[in-house]
């Protein structure tokens, strides 16, 4: 197969401007997506660097060459440092730079020699593939779009191996230019199609770290961090499905902010959301590890406390309400009392007791602080066989 090369540079230009027309796309529907935003400008370099190589046509201009070439070799640059954002790392930009000045310095030394300039062109482009490559080989958790961007880099680092050893046997006399161009259109399309390839790959990426993104968002608390109503009780009916194979027990808290309409009222709904991640804050802290904290809505948050019994939630609960009262919340400056009221609830290990009657007991304690002033908690236990109400014990006193 022979195909001349403005042919292929054209077919450069056209497979790269496809590519940058596809990620400007996402690019504009996803503008917190620093990968996306690398490609999109690799691809826009690349389309720049296929022109100015197009314009050559079927001679030599060292100023386009050196110029579209540079281009060319900074763009696989950036499809590295593109892959190194998406896993959250800096760095790159620099060694990217430097490879692509490095390799004109080199082709201007060997202007003169077609082979040589190849050589240079490949080894450039292969050391920068090779860092993406290996970026994406060796991850702990392989994914579709990842091996198939690797796969897709390994493909094009071979087209460009082979590139560069046909041109080096040029130079050595082993290789007739006959022999040479029977083969090097295979390979530069080997390299154009791998680069579509790992655009695929670094598309189904995408796609999936979006898909997490949406995941996570609708199960965690977009203002504060923390897991949400649904989340908390997806794990809190893994939480009963183990205590009930296990007979150990477990507990809920609920958590209201005292007066938090007030906050807003008198200081502005920026303040009341900078007192609730101030909540969070201090109840994150005071929570062993085990423990699931979620905003259920509004100022409520729950607290599910695995394998812990009434006493050692209670204890927990005492803890949490002299935290918040003693940690003092400031607004621009300004004092602003933030207390909170507790409700405690341990599960009955009864065969109709459930996570939903826990809440509810839990509510039922919470209601009983507000009643007595609010500032302190409540424990909910069972009430005498024929007795009207259930026993509230331990209300911590607001002194």
């Amino acid at each position: 197969m022979k195909l001349d090369f403005p042919t292929l540079y054209l077919v450069i230009l056209l497979n790269s401007l496809t590519l940058t027309v596809i990620w400007g796309a996402i690019v504009y529907d996803y503008r917190n997506f620093p990968a996306a935003r690398h490609w999109l400008v690799s691809c826009v370099l690349s389309t720049l660097g296929g022109g100015l190589l197009a314009l050559q046509g079927d001679g030599f201009n060292f100023a386009l060459a050196a110029s579209g070439n540079a281009l060319v070799i900074f763009s696989f640059g950036l499809v590295w440092v593109g892959v190194r954002r998406f896993y959250g790392k800096d760095g790159g930009l620099l060694t990217s730079a430097a490879v692509a000045l490095a390799s004109v310095v080199v082709l201007a030394l060997v202007r003169d020699s077609s082979e040589a300039r190849n050589v240079v062109y490949a080894t450039a482009q292969i050391t920068l593939v090779s860092f993406a490559m290996f970026h994406l080989a060796f991850r702990e958790k392989q994914s579709l779009g990842t091996m198939v961007a690797a796969l897709a880099m390994l493909a094009g680092i071979v087209g460009q191996g082979a590139e560069a050893v046909m041109n080096l046997m040029r130079i050595a006399g082993s290789l007739s230019d006959e022999g040479y161009y029977s083969v090097a259109a295979i390979c530069l399309l080997t390299i154009i199609f791998s680069g579509v390839v790992w655009n695929f790959g670094f598309v189904l990426l995408a796609i999936d770290r979006l898909r997490s993104d949406l995941a996570l968002l609708a199960v965690v608390d977009e203002l504060t961090g923390v897991p949400n109503r649904r989340r908390f009780m997806e794990n809190a009916a893994i939480e009963e499905k183990r205590a009930r194979r296990t007979g150990r027990p477990f507990s809920i808290l609920l958590l209201d902010l005292d007066n938090f309409k007030s906050i807003n009222d008198s200081y502005g709904h920026a303040a009341g959301d900078a007192s609730l991640k101030h909540f969070v804050d201090l109840a994150a802290k005071n929570l062993p590890e085990v423990a699931t904290l979620a905003r259920l809505g509004g100022d409520e948050f729950g607290v599910l406390l695995p394998e812990t019994g009434a006493g050692g939630a209670g204890a927990l609960a005492n803890d949490l309400v002299r935290t918040f009262r003693a940690e003092g919340f400031h607004w621009k400056g300004q004092p602003v009392p933030l207390t909170a009221s507790i409700g405690v609830a341990e599960w009955s290990g009864a065969e109709k007791s459930g996570v939903a009657s826990v809440i509810e007991n839990a509510d039922t304690a919470l209601y009983e602080t507000k009643k007595r002033g609010r500032n302190g908690y409540s424990v909910f236990r069972s009430g005498q066989p024929g007795a009207k109400s259930p026993a509230i014990l331990s209300v911590l006193p607001k002194s």
